[in-house]
């Protein structure tokens, strides 16, 4: 494999146990477990696609060694304040609003804006992200949930008595009763659907013509982040509900012309069959199965060897 590489798109199903990892919210005492409802009308358990693209972009923030590849927003993890950089609003003044310029000042000075998108409010800019996740979805017949009861004890019965007045003279005593609530554990075997885009990566699409980045550097640790994302499993309440992880199987599909990368659902029991026989009659496109951890890190590092396409633009969106 050795073509740049136009999308890639990463199709698996892990098996998560005992894991937390998002909710829909808490109602009372009660923490409730993400629920969807697919096209045939069951009900699955769920992990929001939200939460797996947050982890990436701070798994991106945390392998890259270079921090000054990110704005300053960036920089801290804060990147909702993206579009309020002092840097922006000169360009934007400066130009009078020019889209393009404010585009291309924004892409040059942040590999997290390039790669995983913002939303300029003034001017309206809007920069779509070059990786998408769709919902981690359980295999309908292959998942379980239960709720446990859980107890915050308070400070007696551990060395302090209750309304105690300590040496400043405040109470150091606990509440008079224990606080119970109800946490869920969920087990089951979740279908996983991520895109890339590297033909994207450091593309104005005002003018559609390409930033002067280092466009290498930035796939390569969008690649990373992927890595760092399958390698442990994070999200809500990893601090008491760490998921185990039992294991990871699926394919990853190639496009090295500009052509999409074929992403059925690994809902589907024949979904990496179906991704051979779409390569029988697509053009440019490879597919990689892995059934392990070791093996999807292994398939992952190859393409980090590789470089992103460049599109074939007209000469009026090329830079001059």
């Amino acid at each position: 494999m050795s073509a740049p590489l136009f999308e890639i798109a990463i199709l698996a199903r892990a098996t998560w146990n005992l894991h937390s990892l998002n909710n829909e919210g808490t109602v009372g005492n009660v923490s409730e477990p993400r629920t969807v409802v697919l096209a045939d009308g069951r009900k699955s358990d769920a992990v929001s696609g939200e939460m797996l693209k947050h982890i990436h972009a701070q798994n991106l923030w945390l392998t890259a060694l270079d921090k000054s590849i990110f704005c300053e927003s960036c920089r801290v993890l804060q990147p909702q304040r993206a579009d309020k950089s002092a840097d922006l609003d000169d360009i934007a003044k400066k130009t009078k609003g020019d889209a393009a310029r404010i585009l291309d000042a924004a892409l040059e000075g942040c590999a997290m804006c390039d790669l995983h998108g913002f939303l300029r409010t003034k001017p309206s800019i809007p920069r779509s992200s070059t990786i998408e996740f769709g919902w981690a979805v359980a295999l309908p017949e292959h998942f379980h949930r239960d709720h446990h009861i859980h107890a915050r004890h308070v400070v007696e019965g551990r060395g302090v008595e209750r309304n105690s007045v300590s040496e400043d003279g405040e109470e150091a005593g606990g509440a008079a009763a224990q606080m119970v609530y109800h946490r869920p554990t969920r087990s089951g075997q979740y279908a996983l659907v991520s895109v890339f885009q590297p033909w994207r990566i450091g593309l104005n699409e005002v003018v559609y013509r390409y930033a002067e980045v280092d466009r290498l550097v930035r796939f390569r640790i969008g690649i990373e982040a992927y890595k760092a994302l399958f390698t442990r499993t994070d999200g809500a309440m990893t601090s008491t509900h760490l998921p185990h992880t039992e294991g990871i199987e699926g394919i990853v599909v190639i496009s090295n012309s500009n052509f999409p990368a074929p992403a059925p659902s690994p809902l589907s029991e024949s979904y990496r069959e179906d991704v051979v026989a779409a390569q029988r009659v697509l053009t440019g496109i490879e597919s990689v199965s892995f059934d392990s951890l070791p093996q999807l890190l292994g398939v992952l590092d190859e393409m980090a060897k590789r470089e992103p396409f460049t599109l074939e633009l007209p000469k009026e969106g090329r830079r001059k």
